[in-house]
Parts: structure tokens; C-alpha cells; sequence
């Protein structure tokens, strides 16, 4: 037999069902009962894809490991990454590809500095939770942004904290100073490092030379520090740049201490340079990936190999262990607000951040009002090219 509904009764059900559809209408895209997509925008393809693809492989490692953990508040964490192939206006499409069509709800990757700058008018019209891992400049926190995060020492820093270091440790005031850069905004940020850490050690550059982004042929530009007779390079490339230029300083038999940014810390750098790379030191924020004594790449390390292979084991780099830094702290935003998972709360609970610790992978990451960057405390490495890896050649240096 039927029950009938008293008017009081309907009413309260209408009411429930009412705020019950006003609440699914109203949560954040990307946020369902059972799931929680999120998205990336990363070079899959072209010369970058070498990072791209690594980093594509941490992600989708850690997907499978929260999932198998129970996911978030037990929504199973889908992971849509789109290849931008290191270009602006590609990056640009792919994020308008993740927020129209697989409606994210916030972003693991952002690509490169040029192109996180293209992406940063959507992120902020959007408000999307953003973690960049990838290349950190300054345009990205100053001024900051309010939803995106970023960790890591900028070029600047890294390159600026680590001469310092390198010039004072083993005593090379006297080395006459030059710079290979690349004219855009890595090379901007690559040249502000070596001009500060020339202005605190109260030394002058003997040379700077500019290359244009896409070079292959870099013995003009090696041959103009060699007749300013500089002792001490620092060699601005990325990947292949930063080999041709090694291989030059060695074909020339330059006698010259020879410093790299962290784009080269890269095995492939050491493959194509050979026995060039030898005694390279690298401006970097995170420790070697075959340091897998530290706890937090020791991790990586083992999960890579629980839902993957020793293929993926051995292409891991530098970009990996960043990769898997942001995902940890991303994931200890979204369990804080498990009760209430809204792109508002996520960002809260990050910028509440402090000394958030990846066990030894990086500096202590800690944000707040208005500080959009932290981890970029730098360590100096030493290529080995007999072994084909990156040793230790300081441990965390000083953020001042």
C-alpha cells in the first residue's frame, strides 16, 4: 500500500533535493562523488619531450599510487595530459583543451617559463590550482599569482647562490669570468644570476655573449670567451646547447671551470657531450635521481619500479623529482580539504603551507600571503662523465 506524502513532507523533500541539485551545480569542475581529474601541460614531443615524457611517467605513478591509497576522500584521481611541445601558443590550446573539454579541476604541470606565461592569463580568469615544477622565473610570483604555486629555485637563483659558492670554495677570484646566454627569457634569467653573483663577490665579467634560441653551432661564441681569455664559463644553455658548447671548450682546449644551469642536469647532456662534461659543475635545487639513499628519491625510485619497469627507472632525471614534490604537496592540500573540495579551499591550504618536507629532495617548501615561490635553496653537482652520472659537490646552500 501506498503512503501519502502530507504538504509538509514534499515540501522538505523538494527543499532537500532543491539544495542537493544547487550543491552539484555549484561544485567546482573536476569534482564528482567517485572522481577528481586533473591536468598537465607538458612537451611530449620535439628535443623538450626528454623532460616532458619523465615527468609524464612520475605523474601517472603517482596516480596509480594515491588511487591504490584510496584516492582523495575516495575519488579516484584522473590525471588528462596534453603535449604543448614547448611552444606558447600550443600551450595555451592544450589548457583551453583541459578546462573546456576534460573540465579539470586543477593543473600538475605547467610547461616552461615562456609558456607558463602564456597559460597565466587562464589560470587567472580560471582560478585553477596550479603547481609549476617545471621552470620557475620570477614573472611567475612577482607579481604573485594568486592560485599558482611554484617550487624550486628560478634560474637566477640557482645560478646566482652556486657561483658564489663554486668561486669562494675553491678560490677563483682571480678566474676572468664569461657567459654564453640565450637570448629570451631563460637567458634574461640565466644572465641575472651570473650579474649578481659578480656584483656580491665584488668581481667583474670579462664577457657576455648572446646566441639566438635554436642554435646548433656554437664556435663563434666559444671562440669569443676563449679570446677574452675567460678561466671561468658559464655555459647558458639547455640540453644540446650546453653539449655543443662543452664540446667546443674541449675541442679548443680551453682551460676554463665550466658551470651549467640545471636544464642540463640531464644524462642525455653527458651522452652527447662524452668526456667534454667531465668535471661540469650544475646549478641545481634538487640532489642527483641515482642518490637514492636520500629518502624521498629512494621512494620515487621504488614506485617508478612497483607500477612501471626498469626502463622508466633508469629515464628518470632531475624533472622527475620535482614532478613528484608537487604532486606530494598537492595531495596534502586536497586530503585538507576532503570535507570541502573546492578550488578555494585547495588554494588556502596552500598558501598555509609550512615546511612542508620531501625528504630530502628538496629545501623545506613553505608559502603564505602573497609568496608564491619557495624550496630555492640551491646545491652545486659535479658531472662525472666516466660513471655518466651527477655527483654531490655541496649539499643545500643559503637562500641569501
Amino acid at each position: 500500500m501506498r503512503t501519502r506524502q502530507k504538504p509538509a513532507q514534499r515540501f522538505y523533500i523538494a527543499a532537500i533535493a532543491t539544495l542537493a541539485l544547487g550543491s552539484a551545480l555549484a561544485a567546482d569542475p573536476g569534482v564528482t562523488n567517485d572522481k577528481l581529474v586533473l591536468g598537465a601541460v607538458i612537451p611530449l614531443s620535439g628535443p623538450p619531450s626528454i623532460i616532458g615524457k619523465t615527468i609524464a611517467t612520475t605523474l601517472k605513478v603517482w596516480e596509480q599510487d594515491v588511487n591504490a591509497r584510496g584516492g582523495i576522500g575516495g575519488r579516484k584521481v584522473d590525471i588528462r595530459i596534453e603535449d604543448d611541445g614547448y611552444v606558447p601558443q600550443r600551450s595555451v590550446q592544450s589548457l583551453k583543451k583541459l578546462i573546456d573539454v576534460d573540465q579539470i579541476f586543477g593543473l600538475i604541470a605547467v610547461s616552461g617559463s615562456s609558456q607558463l606565461m602564456a597559460m597565466l592569463p587562464i589560470i587567472d580568469e580560471q582560478k585553477i590550482p596550479a603547481i609549476n615544477h617545471i621552470a620557475v622565473n620570477s614573472a611567475h610570483f612577482n607579481p604573485p599569482h594568486k592560485t599558482l604555486f611554484n617550487i624550486g629555485a628560478t634560474y637566477c637563483q640557482a645560478v646566482a647562490a652556486s657561483m658564489k659558492y663554486l668561486v669562494s670554495s675553491q678560490k677563483l677570484q682571480d678566474s676572468k669570468f664569461g657567459l654564453i646566454f640565450q637570448e629570451d627569457d631563460y637567458g634574461v634569467d640565466v644572465k641575472c644570476g651570473y650579474d649578481q653573483a659578480l656584483k656580491e663577490l665584488g668581481l667583474k665579467s670579462s664577457i657576455e655573449v648572446p646566441y639566438k634560441r635554436g642554435a646548433k653551432d656554437f664556435s663563434a661564441e666559444v671562440l669569443s670567451v676563449q679570446r677574452a681569455g675567460a678561466t671561468f664559463v658559464l655555459t647558458g644553455g639547455i640540453i644540446t646547447e650546453t653539449a655543443a658548447m662543452l664540446k667546443e671548450i674541449a675541442k679548443n682546449q680551453m682551460q676554463a671551470v665550466r658551470l651549467a644551469v640545471y636544464p642540463a642536469h640531464l644524462s642525455a647532456v653527458l651522452a652527447l657531450a662524452g668526456p667534454a662534461a667531465d668535471g661540469m659543475y650544475i646549478a641545481d635545487f634538487v640532489p642527483p635521481v641515482t642518490d637514492t639513499e636520500t629518502q624521498g628519491i629512494g621512494k620515487i625510485t621504488a614506485l617508478t619500479y612497483k607500477y612501471f619497469s626498469a626502463t622508466e627507472v633508469k629515464a628518470m632525471h632531475r624533472y622527475s623529482l620535482t614532478a613528484y614534490v608537487g604532486v606530494q604537496l598537492l595531495e596534502s592540500a586536497l586530503n585538507a580539504c576532503i570535507k570541502n573540495l573546492t578550488r578555494a579551499c585547495v588554494v588556502e591550504k596552500l598558501e598555509q603551507t609550512k615546511n612542508f618536507a620531501s625528504d630530502g629532495i628538496m629545501a623545506p617548501i613553505t608559502f603564505g600571503p602573497n609568496i608564491r615561490q619557495s624550496g630555492n635553496r640551491s646545491i652545486l653537482l659535479r658531472a662525472n662523465a666516466s660513471t655518466g652520472k651527477f655527483e654531490r659537490a655541496s649539499e643545500f646552500l643559503s637562500a641569501k
